[in-house]
């Protein structure tokens, strides 16, 4: 167990508690079972980078954010419904918009600064 491993799966772990989703749930949307999972969020397994990624894209972060430690205290994440009447292909949609929205604000930021910097 690696010291990364731990903090990726407490991010996780706090990250899915806080959008009230099970670990059955979540591990549905991921494509793994909830034991994959739990080794995951205890960080007693490596996490591939495509869990990171799909991960990060539901929850509407960047992947890097899950590296740090207390992420998931300080991302700024909403859900308007409760997570526990969605079925997975619903949780795989507002991966994608959240994915949208992120790309568009990161955009935004980036035209800003660059129109900042050429003033």
């Amino acid at each position: 167990m690696t010291d990364q491993n731990h903090v990726i799966g407490l991010n996780l772990s706090k990250l899915r508690e806080r959008h009230e989703l099970t670990q059955e749930r979540f591990a549905g949307y991921l494509g793994i079972s909830r034991v994959t999972l739990t080794q995951y969020e205890t960080g007693a397994r490596n996490i591939p980078t495509g869990i990171i990624e799909a991960a990060a894209a539901f929850f509407g972060i960047d992947d890097f954010d899950l590296y740090e430690e207390g992420a998931a205290m300080t991302v700024n994440t909403a859900f308007a419904f409760r997570a526990d009447a969605l079925n997975e292909e619903d949780l795989k949609e507002i991966a994608g918009f959240r994915k949208i929205v992120k790309n568009f604000l990161q955009m935004q930021r980036a035209q800003q600064h660059h129109e900042g910097s050429a003033a």
